[in-house]
């Protein structure tokens, strides 16, 4: 096992329950509401929003995509929700898609990020009439890889497994006593038949954290991965920076925009 593996995942789960429970109380807030996909990192978030708050006060949407979505995804995604205990909605967006895209160009992946971006209005919508903070389940590794939706899954209120790579997730998984089939299942955004995270990608995760761990490190010089790997994966960092940028804002104005009148004509 890697180094950067052997964590005090006690530790870590003491220190992300206590900053959902943090978030929630500072900025007043009645909850919590999470997109549940039935995979990994969503089912993790899940069992530590339920060691953070009361479980009452949690809500988790479940928004399959007919066609897309497998069946045991919805069905994973609904056994943990009432392991949990908490509320539950299913939600199911596919005429609105049609009917938004009808007039509209569109491709493969710009569909699968409209799917996204129609979630995270989903989970905004509720969580704006009821008083409940977004909770976000993107992990360290799509965050650094930018492999998100911008302005989709990545939009959140709170990012709890920002600080942990996937493979640690999966470890964290295990220690949370989440089931195998869950923890072993091929992450997916769920963009087309058939996708998986990794395939599209052309790594492994374990491959893509070894690398990541060594960037963060600035020892990408001693990394064990292939030069040809370490370079996919710098280039998806590079490509992907405006992702993860504060959008930017022309501040403040020249002086004399601000002290010359213009002219029209």
């Amino acid at each position: 096992m890697s180094k950067f593996l052997i964590l005090n995942y006690d530790a870590i789960i003491r220190e992300i329950t206590g900053f959902i429970s943090k978030q929630v109380k500072s900025r007043k807030k009645n909850g919590l509401v999470i997109g549940l996909s039935g995979g990994l990192d969503s089912s993790v978030c899940l069992i530590l929003a339920t060691k953070s708050v009361e479980p009452s006060k949690i809500t988790g949407l479940i928004m399959p995509e007919k066609g897309l979505t497998p069946k045991k995804d919805i069905n994973n995604a609904r056994d943990l929700a009432k392991e949990m205990k908490i509320n539950y909605k299913e939600i199911h967006f596919e005429h609105a898609k049609k009917t938004l895209l009808k007039r509209l160009p569109n491709s493969k992946l710009s569909s699968g990020n409209f799917s996204a971006r129609l979630r995270m209005a989903l989970l905004y919508h509720y969580a704006y009439i009821n008083n409940l903070l977004v909770l976000g389940t993107s992990d360290k590794s799509e965050l650094m890889i930018g492999y998100f939706t911008k302005f989709g899954d990545r939009a959140a209120d709170m990012l709890p497994l920002g600080v942990v790579y996937k493979s640690q997730v999966k470890l964290l998984a295990r220690h949370l006593g989440l089931s195998e089939q869950i923890v072993n299942q091929p992450s997916s955004p769920r963009f087309w038949k058939g996708h998986t995270a990794e395939k599209e990608i052309g790594l492994s995760y374990n491959e893509i954290d070894n690398i990541l761990q060594s960037y963060e490190n600035n020892d990408l010089i001693n990394c064990k991965q292939s030069k040809g790997k370490i370079k996919l994966v710098s280039d998806m960092i590079r490509k992907s920076q405006h992702k993860r940028e504060h959008i930017p804002i022309l501040n403040p104005l020249r002086e004399s925009a601000v002290h010359e009148r213009g002219t029209s004509k």
